[in-house]
């Protein structure tokens, strides 16, 4: 499906409802409207531009690096709305974003969609894009509980170690709430589909010609894809962080890991 700059045109036409409203009841947002809708053209724009010439040279190593630059400025945008240091923990979350982007994102492609070339830009490209926006949305608020609990609950840490339990027990806890927050946010979009939560995907498909039931297939395993690369992303990021936040006595080290970016 195709459309036309004029098509686009009328399109556009439709932010004037709202802009006119804002205007009519001399609202304070309606400059704030403008302000964004203008960023997010200019953002999309350039990604509109990188996607083009990607997928106009459709070479396996640009499209590894493209989806490398995704994936690093998801964990970015991850450690930033967790709040916390990025340059303690963007490696952790780095490494946690891209295993639950890789493993996750090839085993559809491979096992599910049955794409014989999964580095393909027009197969890759989209399922990176998906899954790192839901694991910024989502990692973003289970990391910020496990370090924000680690700091909180610092005394409670070395009191367990003090009296014999592991390094790896004392911090199951804290392990536990995030695994858990992590899926509470999961099931939580997945339970209130339709209700609460359009499937976007699902509508998106079909309106590209897509068979009613293939799409909500597709709807079905990317949200369980997602969910999945969500558990592995912040499993590998606790575990990887450990290295940056303990010492070689199993101490929390004292640069805390709630002071946030500069």
């Amino acid at each position: 499906m195709e459309i036309t700059f004029m098509q686009y045109v009328w399109g556009f036409l439709l932010l004037l409802i709202p802009c006119y409203v804002l205007y009519l009841y001399h609202s304070t947002l309606l400059t704030k409207t403008v302000r964004a809708t203008v960023r997010m053209m200019g953002l999309l724009l350039v990604l509109g531009f990188l996607l083009y010439e990607v997928m106009a040279l459709n070479q396996w190593g640009i499209t590894l690096l493209f989806a490398l630059l995704m994936v690093t400025i998801g964990a970015i945008l991850t450690v930033r709305r967790a709040k916390l240091p990025i340059r303690q923990l963007f490696v952790p979350v780095m490494a946690g974003t891209f295993t639950g982007v890789l493993v996750v994102g090839l085993y559809v492609l491979w096992l599910v969609v049955g794409v014989r070339n999964p580095l393909e830009v027009r197969f890759l490209i989209p399922v990176v894009g998906l899954l790192t926006g839901h694991l910024i949305q989502v990692n973003s608020q289970a990391l910020h509980i496990y370090f924000m609990g680690l700091r909180h609950h610092s005394q409670l840490y070395h009191y367990l170690l003090g009296n014999g339990m592991k390094h790896s027990q004392a911090l199951g806890y804290l392990f536990r709430r995030t695994i858990e927050r992590a899926t509470l946010l999961n099931i939580s979009t997945m339970g209130r589909m339709l209700i609460g939560v359009s499937p976007i995907i699902l509508w998106s498909m079909m309106l590209a010609g897509a068979g009613v039931f293939t799409a909500l297939a597709f709807q079905l395993v990317l949200l369980i894809a997602m969910f999945s690369a969500s558990i592995i992303s912040v499993i590998v990021t606790v575990v990887v962080s450990r290295r940056y936040l303990l010492d070689d006595y199993h101490q929390l080290k004292g640069d805390k890991p709630h002071q946030q970016a500069e």
